[in-house]
């Protein structure tokens, strides 16, 4: 996967680690929801399946990704990163 600095990335994953580099960070692990158009949040129950992934600065990185249901057999996937320098826009 190649990004730039500053990028922002949602995976469909259920968990992640960086094993390697330093030029990704995982935010965090999630729930899917959606907003209504009332304000509230409709979030089906169920384990995390969102990974959010920040691109840093440049380098290389491999991040361990966990798909699958995560109580019944997760299947770890490895991707790996390439955060580029950022091109003129």
């Amino acid at each position: 996967m190649a990004l730039e600095p500053g990028d922002i990335v949602l995976l469909p994953a259920a968990g992640a680690r960086v094993t390697s580099g330093a030029t990704v960070e995982v935010l965090g692990v999630y729930r899917d929801a959606a907003p209504l158009p009332d304000g509230r949040v409709l979030a089906p129950e169920g384990p995390p399946d969102v990974v959010v992934l920040a691109a840093l600065m440049p380098g290389d990185a491999t991040v361990r990704l966990m798909t699958g249901d995560p109580f019944h057999g997760a299947t770890p996937q490895e991707l790996s990163v390439t955060v580029a320098e950022a091109e003129e826009r």
